[in-house]
């Protein structure tokens, strides 16, 4: 009997042993990123890694539609008890003759940890297209991480957290001009995200000088113990 028996776990639970592993290889690892459950860069190289409880055709299909991103893309699942048996020798024929990879991911073990079993092919002649630069500057513009494999949860994109940053701002220094905002570390389009306000967080007191709303300040109260919040709420109190 394994663990998936007697204990029901979560896609997303096979997240954090997967991120240990990419981390280990020297990646920076960010969860639910423009539809990916997992992307990973590290220098030029972009992986791509999607998770399922089982071997699917949803998988396969949602693993070949990452190929426009990247050359490695896998697919993860947890370990089966035999590896011998059933369709995982299949499975694994598939996805090579697909190039893809195959993590596993030890759900049954009392530490959870995630293995390689194969790599795709990697192509040295790719260029980078549009989406993948997209993918990419996604993970760099993140500080705050979103668990992968989380169908409802709010993901905490690029966009949201220079939101947060700038609402933790205005919240401790009252209003501010985008100018002044950018002066104290924010991107350069922190006008836009002023005007465009698609949270409800900010409103014009005068020409150029915005302030924080009471949405805007019910979402830190309410989030106030979550790492980004906090972490932007103690650099507002550092310039």
């Amino acid at each position: 009997m394994t663990v998936s028996d007697t204990v029901k776990i979560k896609e997303s639970d096979m997240y954090e042993p997967i991120r240990n592993l990419l981390i280990s290889q020297g990646f920076i690892v960010r969860g639910e990123v423009k539809g990916c459950d997992i992307a990973a860069v590290s220098g030029d190289t972009l992986w791509v890694v999607e998770m399922k409880l089982s071997a699917n055709i949803t998988l396969i299909y949602q693993a070949m539609e990452r190929q426009g991103l990247s050359d490695s893309v896998f697919v993860a699942i947890p370990r089966p008890r035999n590896t011998r048996e059933g369709n995982f020798p299949a499975l694994q024929k598939l996805l090579k003759k697909l190039n893809l990879g195959l993590i596993t991911v030890a759900m049954d073990s009392p530490k959870k940890h995630a293995e390689i079993i194969f790599f795709p092919n990697e192509s040295s002649r790719r260029k980078e297209n549009k989406k993948t630069a997209a993918v990419k500057r996604e993970i760099f513009g993140r500080t705050a991480d979103s668990v992968g494999g989380t169908n409802k949860a709010k993901i905490n994109t690029a966009y949201r957290e220079r939101c947060v940053r700038i609402a933790c701002l205005l919240e401790a220094k009252g209003p501010l001009s985008a100018k002044t905002l950018v002066g104290y570390g924010c991107e350069k389009d922190a006008n836009t995200i002023l005007r465009a306000n698609y949270s409800g967080w900010f409103r014009k007191v005068e020409k150029g000088i915005y302030e924080l709303t009471q949405a805007g300040r019910d979402y830190l109260c309410q989030n106030e113990t979550a790492s980004l919040v906090a972490y932007y709420r103690m650099k507002a109190l550092e310039v």
